[in-house]
């Protein structure tokens, strides 16, 4: 299986949309750790020795570093008996991403060639994707942010921000991801009042709503996705206004949890591959 992980370097919550704030004084840099569990399904032997090959773990941690928290956040891959889910569990402080979850992204990511995305890209960037949406209610939790709305919601834009700060090349590669990931979600079967009632949004909504993140941040950039009709020209008008709120609200209440210093090195370490979107074959349908 490969994997290009110099991406999930790219994907940490220090990025360019928490630059320029001075440090709080409040928590230390350097508190993020990565657990791989042991399988428990034999089935998930392989997605577990990529995961430790690949140090997935490792490399978000180090990309976070400049993140003040006030205590250690984990992050871990685990075999949750056959339940298919990930979540932020605050009582113990701790990421946990079922290899069940991690199976199905891959297994949802061969349909997305068809597509015009490569099915290394779907993966990767849904996996990174969802490692990012889960990482961001922890730091809401420990930074005690407040959140107006959806949590859910707050959680994939805070994601989608992240990566759209770090460079627009791992923006491109973990979004076409994540989009897939939720329209190849929305398409698998009609919403029921159990969807309606979740507390996460429809996945075609969150598709939406990933794809507006990206145009708002730069609307010549990506007008591809509304000539090729992914996202609508109504919506689209109001995907800057999104961007920007989102924007604002990051700058308010995350910033100051940045340590400027630790965080200027880790993006002149990365910037390069962080920016370069390359040119694997299914590049332009990203676009």
């Amino acid at each position: 299986m490969r994997l290009s992980l110099t991406l999930v370097c790219a994907t940490a919550l220090a990025t360019g949309a928490f630059a320029a704030s001075q440090p709080s004084g409040k928590g230390k840099t350097g508190m993020i750790r990565g657990v791989y569990e042991p399988p428990k399904n034999p089935k998930h032997q392989e997605l577990y020795e990529w995961a430790k090959k690949s140090q997935v773990l490792e490399k978000l941690s180090d990309s976070l570093r400049a993140l003040r928290l006030p205590k250690v956040l984990v992050m871990k891959f685990a075999g949750c008996d056959g339940t298919s889910n990930a979540w932020y569990e605050p009582e113990d402080g701790t990421v946990t991403f079922c290899y069940e979850y991690v199976a199905e992204i891959q297994a949802g990511s061969a349909g997305s060639v068809a597509h015009g995305i490569p099915s290394d890209m779907a993966f990767e960037g849904g996996v990174v994707f969802v490692l990012l949406h889960e990482t961001s209610h922890a730091i809401f939790d420990l930074l005690k942010v407040p959140i107006l709305g959806r949590e859910e919601d707050a959680a994939d834009q805070v994601a989608a921000m992240t990566l759209l700060r770090a460079g627009e090349g791992v923006a491109r590669r973990v979004l076409s991801g994540a989009a897939w990931m939720y329209l190849h979600d929305s398409k698998g079967r009609m919403p029921d009042d159990s969807d309606f009632a979740d507390v996460h949004g429809l996945d075609a909504q969150r598709f939406y709503n990933v794809l507006c993140m990206a145009h708002g941040s730069n609307p010549d950039s990506f007008k591809g996705m509304v000539e090729k009709g992914y996202l609508p020209k109504d919506r689209a008008e109001t995907c800057a206004d999104e961007f920007r709120q989102v924007a604002y609200a990051v700058k308010q209440l995350i910033n100051p949890n940045l340590d400027v210093k630790v965080w200027a090195k880790t993006k002149a370490a990365h910037k390069a591959r962080w920016e370069k979107f390359g040119t694997q074959p299914g590049a332009e349908a990203a676009k």
